[in-house]
């Protein structure tokens, strides 16, 4: 047991030579040291800067960016900001197989307006679905 503590010890002062912090920063939940409305325990999983409200300089805070599902670490990832163009052409499913028009569904999106599958039509698009119930 005693070998084992001087091993920890000395990496304790390997790391504080190393000028690393050997102890594990403690966040609190009650904390929100630049006042973004993200909690500096929230910010430390996201890997956001608790001291700056809007960590990528995108001119939004990094709460308006997580409600709106953007990357508050990426400057060039923008919230959409609702309304989607509807210009479903009126085609006609032809099937399931790749290659193939898929039929048309309506979805819900986070601004509560409905969109028809066909209004990215001829369009590639990355699909994020979640379900709950």
């Amino acid at each position: 047991m005693t070998k084992t503590l001087l091993l920890l010890a000395s990496l304790g002062l390997m790391s504080a030579c190393n000028g690393k912090n050997a102890e594990v920063e403690e966040c609190s939940p009650s904390s929100d040291a630049d006042g973004d409305g993200l909690d500096d325990c929230a910010e430390a999983d996201l890997g956001t800067d608790p001291t700056l409200a809007d960590s990528d300089d995108d001119g939004l805070s990094d709460l308006e960016e997580v409600d709106c599902v953007s990357n508050p670490l990426d400057a060039d990832e923008q919230c959409y900001a609702c309304g989607w163009e509807h210009n479903d052409p009126g085609v006609e499913s032809t099937g399931a197989d790749v290659g193939d028009v898929m039929a048309n569904f309506t979805l819900t999106d986070q601004c509560g307006e409905d969109v028809d599958i066909h209004d990215f039509f001829g369009e590639y698009h990355i699909l994020y679905l979640t379900a709950a119930w």
